[in-house]
């Protein structure tokens, strides 16, 4: 799941970057869905953190973390969408020429 969370977050900071040089920004701005998995993320990585720290081996905490990194996998995954399907027909459409290669009339 690590991989999944990381690749997202360089995949929508790209898509967000470039939306804003195109003026866009608000096509992608930050959707409750994101915020919902940052924050499962972070409660993860604490509960995981917690788990290793403690002299219990792997516990039941461990087991917690991993669910919860898992739905924040998930989430990752659906936000992610949902940020790209905002910008789809920015995406999709055609660039311009460059000016070298345009006719002049």
């Amino acid at each position: 799941p690590t991989a999944v969370i990381v690749a997202r977050e360089i995949a929508v900071s790209a898509l967000r970057e470039w939306m804003a040089q195109r003026n866009l920004r608000n096509t992608v701005k930050v959707s409750w869905q994101g915020k919902l998995k940052t924050a499962c993320t972070m409660v993860a990585l604490f509960v995981m953190l917690l788990a290793t720290a403690s002299d219990l081996g792997v516990s039941s905490l461990w087991y917690t973390s991993l669910t919860l990194l898992y739905v924040s996998a998930a989430l990752t995954v659906s936000s992610g969408a949902a940020y790209f399907r905002a910008a789809a027909p920015t995406l999709l459409q055609p660039a311009p020429l460059p000016k070298r290669l345009v006719k002049k009339q």
